[in-house]
């Protein structure tokens, strides 16, 4: 075999670190759509810790430029996904609530809360990144 063949040690503790926090991720909403919400959250706290810790004890960077790159990009285009969405969704969810045409679902509030969190944070980030150039 040659030593192209195996897998870098930075590929498998990117691997490691990304399936704790899938796996914790999976297993946090299982748990709490079984009704297990507390062993849910033991759950993914495990999976993060578990991250943490893979990523603080490995010797060698876990991410390079590439991924932070990547990591750019979709970042991007998360937010704007998420910021169209909600542009269309919930102005629309309240004119039809406002006609009594639907009924909010308790989800539907805290949805709403976490965008308008979202955007407050970004717009903060936003707003250090320009002070500081």
């Amino acid at each position: 075999m040659t030593d192209t063949a195996l897998r870098s040690p930075e590929a498998s503790t990117r691997s490691l670190y990304a399936a704790s926090w899938a796996v914790g991720s999976v297993l946090y909403g299982a748990l709490i759509a079984a009704g297990y919400p507390l062993v849910g959250v033991a759950a993914f706290g495990i999976g993060a810790v578990a991250a943490v810790a893979i990523n603080r004890r490995s010797d060698r960077p876990t991410f390079d430029e590439r991924d932070r790159a990547v990591f750019d990009e979709a970042g991007r285009h998360t937010i704007a996904a998420v910021g169209m969405t909600s542009a269309v969704v919930f102005p629309t969810m309240v004119a039809a609530r406002a006609l009594d045409l639907v009924t909010w679902p308790t989800w539907f509030y805290y949805a709403a809360f976490f965008v308008a969190g979202l955007f407050a944070v970004w717009g903060v980030f936003v707003a250090l990144a320009r002070y500081r150039r």
